[in-house]
């Protein structure tokens, strides 16, 4: 019963142990949030709104060197809108992302697995966008590593 009671509170101990530490909001050390886009329809109009609602959001925002860029991994049907063959369909869509990756309010990245299994050289994508190996655990570390979904 004693080493039972034992590893139940080495467990609990050691779980508490990894977890984040509690900070007030008062903390003048806390650090700003750090926002993943949940894609959820894989479509060029869903990450034009996020777009919209993240240019919304950094017009808000007095400092806006003081946060990191919301990160954009497409690796669905959305990412066919940054193809250069696609440029004239989704102009306003390329416009406004090249707009918002200047400013640092957002950060592209393209899955190369996707890249591969739909035939898209990185040539065929802008400038702007980066690439990422695999999407999914693109968005599994930015995860691990703190970022919230938008």
């Amino acid at each position: 019963m004693r080493h039972y009671l034992i590893s139940i509170l080495f467990c609990f101990f050691s779980l508490n142990a990894f977890a984040a530490p509690q900070q007030s909001p008062a903390d003048p050390n806390l650090a700003a949030p750090r926002y993943l886009a949940l894609i959820k329809k894989n479509s060029p109009s869903e990450v034009e709104m996020l777009f919209h609602r993240a240019s919304m959001l950094a017009e808000e925002v007095d400092n806006l060197n003081a946060y990191e860029p919301i990160v954009f991994v497409l690796h669905g049907d959305e990412a066919h809108a940054f193809r250069h063959r696609n440029m004239e369909q989704y102009k306003d869509l390329l416009a406004l992302a090249a707009r918002l990756e200047e400013s640092n309010v957002i950060d592209i990245r393209i899955c190369e697995t996707w890249m591969r299994i739909n035939d898209v050289d990185r040539s065929e994508l802008p400038d702007f966008v980066d690439t990422v190996p695999l999407g999914p655990a693109e968005e599994a570390r930015l995860r691990r590593d703190g970022y919230i979904y938008f």
